[in-house]
């Protein structure tokens, strides 16, 4: 019992200590285009946009068609905007095998709780840049990027999560249950974040998903931190 209250105790410092070490800077590419300066390329890009009015709701899906009332209708997704595509914005799944999908009211519950017996642990998988601009209190932060396949720091990520690898497989006891979100119900990080973590053997029931992330909490005018 001691030794679990310890762990409980030590895992929000050992995760929220090791991610301040390793911050650093958020290397991704950006690309600006100058605003066209010609006429001729002006209408070719709203001839464009035109031609790519339809937005996929899956990688797979493009749409469906219905009868009714005696009318053939197809349900599809329209882009926000020029750059809005599937993917990335793709509709996420509400299920994941074996993990159970949450609302608002139970991530309430869920904060409640973090203080209490069992350890837990709510967390932001979204860049660390945007969970320094606003995250949902209580929630700690570790990118996608660090425990996806691959990534140098996934091994010390599954260690301070309370995991053990043990002849190359990784063992997972007396670990946290985890709250893990993203952005929105069309960002796959915290799905991802999820397979990932099942893939490795962590426990399902130690894992519950909220879908609809920063989102869905801002839409309902819930506090940010």
């Amino acid at each position: 019992m001691q030794k679990s209250y310890t762990r409980r105790l030590l895992y929000p410092l050992l995760v929220s200590s090791y991610l301040n070490a390793n911050q650093g800077c958020d290397i991704s590419a950006v690309i600006e285009e100058t605003a066209p300066t010609f006429k001729i390329r002006e209408e070719k890009v709203k001839k464009e946009t035109k031609k790519n009015q339809e937005l996929k709701i899956t990688e797979t899906l493009t749409s469906i068609t219905i009868v009714h009332e005696n009318q053939t209708l197809r349900i599809k997704r329209t882009p926000k905007n020029q750059e809005h595509t599937c993917p990335p914005f793709c509709i996420q799944p509400m299920n994941i095998k074996g993990i159970r999908t949450v609302g608002e009211l139970e991530v309430l519950d869920f904060i409640k709780e973090l203080k209490g017996k069992q350890a837990k642990l709510l967390i932001d998988i979204r860049k660390s840049k945007q969970y320094k601009q606003h995250t949902i209190p209580g929630a700690i932060n570790i990118p996608y990027s660090m425990l996806k396949e691959k990534s140098k720091y996934q091994d010390q990520v599954l260690t301070l999560l309370g995991g053990e690898k043990r002849e190359g497989k990784w063992i997972f006891k007396s670990v946290p249950t985890l709250l893990i979100f993203g952005a929105s119900d069309e960002n796959d990080k915290a799905s991802k974040a999820i397979k990932t973590l099942l893939q490795l053997s962590y426990p399902n029931q130690k894992i519950y998903y909220y879908r609809a992330g920063i989102e869905g909490w801002t839409h309902l005018q819930l506090t940010l931190y």
